[in-house]
């Protein structure tokens, strides 16, 4: 059972607005006994400890290494290591900090890549065989880049023109990589997977059709046997009907979609986020609540929406890409316009 502890202050700020954001990043990670976090500033990015006793505290000694970089991160960590791909307007980079001694430090120098177009948001994933894959959606198309040709090179997975605002997420899942993007043009959601070590990517598979089932918003995690797990929202924005969706591909590449979190006088449901851990494995739904000229941070639970991060404009909630660690506390971030960041621990 989740018992939920509310924390009505911010835990610290920072000098940008909504520093949690955007879909469908992961910025928060635990390694080493501590729960991290990678968040935008204005002079580049910034990484924050969360300290025994709760408080965070932000690692100064790595600011020279994030300076100037673009500051919207999707993080992808584990026990020694923990790199990002970085998100400005026209830019992308890719910077790594490995752990010596009692810290992290930047490690080697970050990869800059230039693009032709406007980016709204880009994720990570570090396939089976060690390569980092970074996706992104680009005028109306979805694109792909990977370390192991230097980044040079930006590959189309997708083959229909999408709405300019449309994305997608990449995430290692069943021996490969695999991008899932939002088509609202053609209301349809779709995926494409790519095996480790294959020369091309595998046929483009349409999740679900029509039904005003597309929208930009997407947050991906994989359960431990396999299981790929996508919370999503749809487009039919109608009082009493669902507004967010639960979609899973099972081991052997079969879809189902489940629709959940209905719109209510007490608010709509958007931004959603699926989280997985323990024994027996939970899967944690959260989202935001939009009320009127307000946000707050819910999660859906036994067919109700129970209160997470109170607030007046709290959005954003981000928790890390993997599962949820054993014998730790669970925490998940959200943010305000103001660059306050607010905490709510899980368990």
């Amino acid at each position: 059972m989740l018992f939920l502890f509310l924390f009505l202050a911010p835990v610290f700020s920072v000098d940008v607005s909504s520093p949690t954001a955007d879909k469908p990043q992961s910025k928060i990670w635990f390694a080493r006994g501590s729960w991290w976090a990678w968040l935008p500033v204005k002079d580049g990015s910034s990484v924050w400890r969360r300290e025994a006793g709760g408080a965070w505290a932000r690692q100064t000694e790595l600011d020279a290494g994030l300076r100037g970089l673009p500051g919207q991160a999707d993080v992808w960590a584990d026990e020694n290591e923990a790199c990002a791909v970085l998100v400005a307007e026209r830019r992308l980079a890719f910077r790594c900090l490995r752990w010596r001694g009692a810290g992290y430090e930047v490690n080697g120098k970050a990869a800059e890549i230039a693009v032709e177009g406007k980016l709204e948001t880009a994720t990570l994933a570090r396939d089976g065989r060690g390569e980092w894959w970074m996706a992104y959606g680009m005028g109306r198309e979805m694109w792909v880049r990977r370390s192991g040709q230097g980044w040079k090179n930006a590959e189309k997975v997708s083959a229909t023109a999408a709405m300019k605002d449309d994305i997608c997420g990449i995430v290692a899942v069943g021996g490969g990589v695999g991008v899932i993007w939002s088509d609202q043009a053609a209301d349809t959601v779709w995926f494409r997977w790519r095996k480790d070590g294959a020369k091309d990517w595998g046929a483009i598979e349409a999740i679900e059709r029509g039904g005003k089932n597309a929208d930009d918003h997407i947050r991906a995690s994989v359960s431990a046997d396999g299981r790929l797990l996508v919370a999503m929202k749809n487009s039919v924005d109608a009082m009493g009907a669902p507004q967010l969706v639960i979609r899973e591909r099972g081991k052997y590449g079969r879809w189902k979609s489940t629709p959940y979190a209905p719109r209510t006088s007490a608010g709509e449901p958007s931004r959603p986020a699926v989280l997985l851990g323990g024994k027996p494995e939970q899967m944690i739904l959260l989202h935001s609540r939009y009320l009127r000229g307000g946000s707050e941070i819910v999660r859906w639970v036994d067919g109700r929406e129970e209160l997470v991060i109170p607030g007046a404009r709290v959005n954003d909630v981000t928790g890390p890409k993997a599962r949820l660690p054993e014998g730790q506390v669970w925490i998940v971030l959200a943010s305000d316009r103001a660059g306050n960041v607010y905490e709510a621990r899980l368990n």
